[in-house]
Order: C-alpha cells, then structure tokens, then sequence
C-alpha cells in the first residue's frame, strides 16, 4: 500500500510541477547558461523504509544529450522483530547498519524537451545495489543478563535495469528528478546465521518467525525477496523482477 501511495505523490508532483516550471521558466527557454552539475537528495528510502536514511546523488552533464548519476547512502529498517522472540529470548542488544549505491547513464530526449539538459525527459540503464547486516543479542526470558546467543544476518541485493523519468529545472538553480517506470533484473542474497547454545529445531523455529514478521510487515516481498527455504536454512537466493521508483530534490550548478 505504501509502494502504491509513493508512486501516485510522484505522479501528482510531476504534473503539479510541471505547470508551475512552464509558468516561472517561459522566457528561459533555450537560452539557459548550460550548468553541469547537480547534487540531489533523495528522501525515497526515508519515506519508505526508516526516517534516518540519507542519500545524495551527484549528476554530471557530458554533452548537449548525455549525463551520468553516481548516488550512495545510508540504510537501515525498522525493526522487524519484536523485544521477544517464541515467547522464550529476549532481544538484549540490536545492531544494524547498510549501504546503498547506485549508477545510471542518462539519454535526454532532446527532440522531445524543450529546453537543455538536465532538464526533461530520460532514458537509462542503471545499476543499483544494497546491503545490510544486522546483529542482535538474544537472552532467555526470566534468567539472568547475559547474552545466551546472538541473531546476526547479511542480506545484498543487487539491480541491472532500465527507467524512464522526468527531471524539472525551477527557478533556473532547483531540480525535481522523478523515476516514472523503472523495471530491472534483481538478485537478492544472504544468510542468518544463530550462535550460541540453541538446537536445530529452535534455529527452524526463529527462521520461521523472523520470516512470518517479514511477510506480515513488507507482504508484497513474499517470493519475490525471500521465499520457504529460508525457513529451512536461513538463505535468501532469489532471482526475480524488481522496480526501481524514486523522487530526488536537486540543486544546478
């Protein structure tokens, strides 16, 4: 519900903006001094995952038709787990931390814009990738402190795709950078991994509820990101059909 409700705020934007640019910018029309740089902020991963994220892109024009976008950022999400684990570990200690990155190589539509780069319409593949690991502490409900076990895991994914989007130059120095459609090629990896004094069926036990959290919060990832055999042994493996969307906040120079 939350991918759906982004994607229709993106396509609100752009038409909202899109006047407004045509109204502020009519006499700018081709006749901009050609600014080569831009840094963006793109909240998309604060919106949709967990508010600390923070990503910034830099875009560099080569020519009156191509770009280049390096983008990399912080990444985390909300905890999946609650402070209890089978009604018998508590979780004493969390650690997390992750990365994203990003490349694309930009064709503006010049035929189709009106005006110069980086401002209209794009084409573009890209790549993208993510990681993340975690590490929480795991004690036995009404026993002494003390770590009994730890809950670590690593989990990457990795996109090669292509997008269609719109950016908007405002004000001669502001840019709204939207991703309209953005289909790609996704592998998704990783591993839990359990330490400490537990048997085989309590490990089954904690995979199957770590992965029941998982599809009750994000259920739109279900055979897509993570499937069974997780439950089994812990691993992600999936390849499968991933999106890119996104909405970044810009300033040219």
């Amino acid at each position: 519900m939350k991918k759906f409700t982004f994607i229709f705020i993106l396509c609100f934007v752009l038409c909202a903006l899109r006047g407004v640019g045509q109204k502020v910018d009519t006499l700018l029309i081709a006749r901009d001094a050609v600014r080569k740089n831009v840094i963006k902020l793109n909240p998309t991963p604060m919106m949709l995952w967990n508010n600390k994220n923070v990503t910034f892109s830099y875009e560099r024009v080569l020519n009156q038709k191509q770009s280049f976008t390096v983008g990399l950022g912080y990444l985390i999400f909300n905890n999946i787990l609650n402070d209890t684990i089978l009604n018998t570990f508590k979780i004493s200690t969390r650690e997390k931390s992750g990365l994203n990155f990003s490349f694309e190589y930009r064709f503006y539509m010049t035929k189709r814009n009106s005006r110069t780069i980086p401002d209209g319409l794009y084409l573009a593949p890209f790549f993208s990738m993510y990681l993340y690991q975690f590490e929480n502490g795991l004690d036995i409900i009404d026993t002494p402190p003390g770590d009994f076990a730890t809950l670590s895991g690593g989990f990457y994914a990795f996109n090669i795709g292509g997008m269609l989007g719109y950016q908007l130059v405002l004000w001669k120095r502001m840019t709204i950078d939207l991703v309209l459609i953005g289909p790609a090629l996704s592998y998704y990896g990783g591993k839990l991994d359990i330490k400490g004094d537990i048997d085989v069926e309590q490990i089954k036990e904690i995979n199957e509820d770590l992965y029941n959290k998982i599809i009750e919060k994000y259920p739109m990832v279900d055979d897509i990101l993570i499937d069974k055999t997780f439950v089994k042994n812990g691993k992600v493996d999936i390849m499968s059909v991933g999106y890119r969307y996104l909405l970044q906040i810009g300033f040219l120079f």
